[in-house]
């Protein structure tokens, strides 16, 4: 119904602009010979005048343009109940998308994510409701790689988070180990932050700096949880790092390990390239030149 109604005043609203700006209106009243003589009228004005009627299209155009500009944009589909990040129309700032979450009971440490069945235990979601604006359950979750520098450079911020945060559910996982969830979920770079409500992605996290101030200015924005402690009622709290936030759950640490796949990779390009390139000219040339010196060094010798 929504793409009937928006296209139908579209539409209509355009067509009445042009039939006054082509002189279709007074065209198309029923006043019997009035309209054909101003039809004769304007097939003269066009092969006497062809140099000014260009220009009067040109104009019309442009006025065309300008009016019906605002018809174009109040005509865009848009979710009612999500307005992403950005800018309105007429330039103003949209408001963040913002979700209710239901509070859990957790005790501000990071879960590590090392299962599909942990997966679906983590984003299940709380009854049956898809909506937004129903309170539901809501998953930060960072998506790594243990051999990334960048993502072993998050790691003390992002202890950090799950402890300040203990009302949220505060997830990492190995994108290398789970390539189906990074396909499904768009992960293209590591590592990236996710905010899921309901099992669904929400939002994700693009700040060119990742930090504990960050981080939380995210989550509460999308969630309206404030940061605050575990045994601490008041939600007003002093953002800080400890000694446990550089040891774990998440390391802070590269780890080196052989990728043997890429090995496989390699060798397989090397052997198409090699195969492709002997049914190539340039390999029959270097053949034959070979061949051609071979018999020259023999007669030659002998």
């Amino acid at each position: 119904m929504g793409v009937s109604f928006c296209d139908g005043f579209q539409f209509k609203s355009l067509e009445f602009y042009a039939q006054i700006l082509n002189g279709e209106f007074l065209e198309s009243s029923p006043f019997g010979s009035g309209s054909n003589v101003a039809k004769s009228e304007t097939k003269a004005e066009e092969i006497e005048q062809p140099q000014e009627l260009t220009q009067r299209q040109i104009v019309q155009s442009s006025l065309y343009d300008f009016i019906t500009y605002a018809d174009k944009r109040s005509c865009s589909l848009s979710d009612e109940d999500g307005l992403e990040d950005g800018t309105n129309a007429d330039g103003s700032r949209k408001s963040s998308l913002r979700v209710k979450c239901v509070p859990v009971e957790g005790n501000g440490t990071m879960h590590l994510i090392t299962s599909l069945k942990e997966v679906i235990s983590v984003l299940a979601p709380h009854g049956n409701s898809t909506k937004r604006n129903q309170a539901g359950s809501c998953v930060v979750m960072l998506f790594y790689t243990r051999t990334c520098i960048h993502s072993a450079m998050v790691a003390p911020h992002f202890n950090a988070l799950a402890r300040h945060f203990p009302d949220l559910t505060v997830a990492a996982i190995d994108a290398y180990n789970f390539h189906v969830l990074n396909a499904e979920f768009g992960i293209v770079g590591l590592p990236t932050i996710m905010f899921f409500h309901q099992g669904r992605p929400l939002v994700k996290y693009n700040g060119t700096a990742i930090t504990l101030a960050s981080l939380a200015k995210f989550v509460t924005r999308h969630s309206e949880v404030e940061p605050r402690l575990v045994n601490q009622k008041s939600s007003k709290t002093v953002l800080h790092y400890i000694s446990d936030d550089f040891k774990g759950p998440l390391l802070n640490k590269v780890e080196h390990k052989t990728d043997y796949w890429l090995y496989v990779a390699w060798i397989f390009i090397i052997v198409c390239t090699c195969y492709y390139f002997s049914k190539s000219s340039l390999y029959a040339q270097i053949i034959e030149m070979i061949k051609r010196n071979w018999r020259e060094s023999a007669a030659h010798n002998s």
